[in-house]
């Protein structure tokens, strides 16, 4: 006979589940990151040759025109880099629910909106790269690139960093209570209106960074790992 799981014993542990699939999540992105590095290396890769493996995954990769796996690839990489950044922000989550402000299912639509918002600037940096491409402005698989307009990136990307406006996103993204005592609504539309605040925050933190993938290149680990 089969016995039921006793309520008071399963309960309390819902909370370590979640963050087991939080963390299982971010490790999942990070692994496909390492597969789509091997995946994109111009010459077959040898695992048992500790050079060439490092060489194939901080290589620039472009590559070609394809919509989706390009949309693939940022999405993937935005996950991976950016999930880990929202872990603080989970953690006051979870301290405001044990006061009875949220919910379980909070957790994740909370999530559901911060991945949101990435995904919607992967399909846009998807579009941008491809545009930029067309305008032989960036490389595709094996081209040369045009000295002038990563300059130019590079120094807006610095600029940036140096603004009010990047400040006050940094605030919040260093703050997230701040966000959670502003929200109007209630219940899991007002996680998930929450989940995109947090993203749009952060987004306005790290565009010029993330920005500065289509000059080091898609899937380069090395710099997303310096970024993260």
């Amino acid at each position: 006979m089969v016995k039921s799981i006793n309520p008071k014993f399963w309960s309390p542990r819902i909370p370590e589940i979640q963050w087991v699939g939080m963390y299982c999540l971010i490790l999942i992105s990070w692994l496909v990151l390492f597969l789509f590095g091997i995946y994109q290396s111009h010459h077959p890769v040898n695992f048992f040759d500790f050079d060439d493996l490092i060489g194939s995954l901080i290589s620039p990769h472009y590559h070609h025109l394809d919509f989706m796996f390009l949309f693939g690839m940022w999405g993937i990489m935005a996950l991976a880099m950016m999930l880990p950044s929202f872990v603080p922000t989970l953690r006051v989550y979870e301290d405001l629910r044990s006061t009875g402000s949220g919910s379980r299912e909070g957790f994740w639509v909370l999530t559901l909106g911060y991945v949101t918002v990435w995904l919607i600037y992967a399909i846009f940096m998807t579009v941008i790269q491809i545009y930029l491409i067309s305008l032989n402005i960036l490389p595709d698989a094996m081209g040369d690139l045009n000295i002038y307009p990563i300059v130019i990136l590079f120094l807006l990307a610095g600029i940036y960093q140096l603004s009010n406006f990047k400040d006050r996103c940094l605030t919040y993204c260093r703050n997230p209570l701040l966000i959670f005592l502003a929200r109007g609504e209630v219940g899991l539309t007002g996680e998930f209106y929450s989940g995109i605040r947090f993203a749009a925050w952060c987004l306005g933190c790290c565009f010029f960074l993330m920005a500065l993938c289509l000059i080091t290149g898609l899937m380069n680990i090395a710099w997303m790992g310096l970024l993260t």
